[in-house]
């Protein structure tokens, strides 16, 4: 137990210098490192990864503040680091990158659950490209954190009156699908094949059509989604028979294609994202008064 490593340790006191201080508060967290990865291997295995020093001033935080660690953290990650000690101060408890790190925040879970939760934070990071990370225990924040990374490098979106808060747990199955792009476009090019020797316009409209038909729609309802003729659909889906013969009756295969169809359409929107953001001037920010606290 975390008490027990404490025992016989002397907490630092009001009357010590800083350096009797800074001395007794490392005592103390590399002891509760210790006992924290005695109770807990996965603790040690985030310390063995390679951040020590992130965890330690985890610990020095907690300390320092008198608060108990959050059962679950999410990340917050900022396209930059405008004023964002405003930020922390607005959002309470939270842990602050270092500069040289990545920009962001590690808050606790709590802020950004339901419907309140995610408001509170939209208008704290308002006009911010933000992205919020998955609920993970505080020893996975690393996690979260490449998680959230990940998905703000793929909204490719800059500070600004048309930024705003995008949330990793309303894209999980994008961030899956492309965790791996060299995996992704091997996956494509292994997958959707028989459709590399069509023009573009035609590829289009017949993968807009099978991804239709994948998901579990009948003629009607592909025809209503993608507003075509039901005929038109139905021969669509001869053509690809014909292209694709007998895997898309193999359900193992078909889920693969639907991966491949669902990937490449993933990666045309960040590619038109990038490229949109690249021809948008970016918008300067003043610095800011301190924001209310939600």
């Amino acid at each position: 137990m975390v008490s027990e490593a404490l025992n016989g340790v002397r907490l630092p006191q009001c009357g010590d210098t800083r350096a009797d201080s800074e001395a007794q508060l490392a005592i103390l967290t590399e002891l509760i490192a210790q006992s924290l990865c005695d109770r807990n291997p996965d603790f040690k295995e985030v310390i063995e990864r390679g951040g020590p020093q992130q965890v330690a001033r985890l610990i020095q935080d907690v300390l320092r503040s008198g608060h108990p660690l959050p059962e679950k953290v999410r990340a917050v990650m900022l396209r930059t680091d405008t004023d964002i000690h405003l930020v922390a101060s607005a959002l309470g408890d939270c842990l602050v990158s270092t500069p040289g790190e990545a920009p962001g925040l590690l808050i606790p879970a709590a802020l950004a659950d339901g419907k309140s939760g995610r408001a509170r934070l939209k208008g704290v990071l308002r006009h911010r490209a933000a992205v919020v990370g998955h609920a993970v225990a505080p020893t996975e924040a690393e996690a979260s954190v490449r998680a959230a990374s990940r998905l703000l490098d793929l909204a490719s979106a800059h500070d600004g009156p048309d930024a705003g808060v995008v949330f990793v747990d309303d894209h999980l199955s994008s961030l899956v699908l492309l965790q791996d792009e060299s995996l992704a476009h091997t996956l494509i090019a292994r997958r959707l094949r028989p459709l590399a020797g069509l023009t573009p316009e035609r590829c289009e409209r017949l993968e807009a059509t099978l991804l239709a038909w994948l998901g579990g729609m009948g003629a009607p309802e592909v025809a209503k989604a993608l507003s075509i003729h039901p005929q038109t659909v139905r021969y669509r889906m001869r053509q690809l028979e014909k292209l694709f013969g007998p895997r898309l009756r193999d359900p193992r295969t078909r889920f693969e294609i639907e991966m491949a169809l669902r990937s490449r359409q993933l990666m045309a929107a960040a590619r038109r994202r990038r490229t949109a953001a690249t021809r948008r001037p970016r918008v300067t920010t003043k610095p800011r008064k301190a924001l209310p606290r939600p």
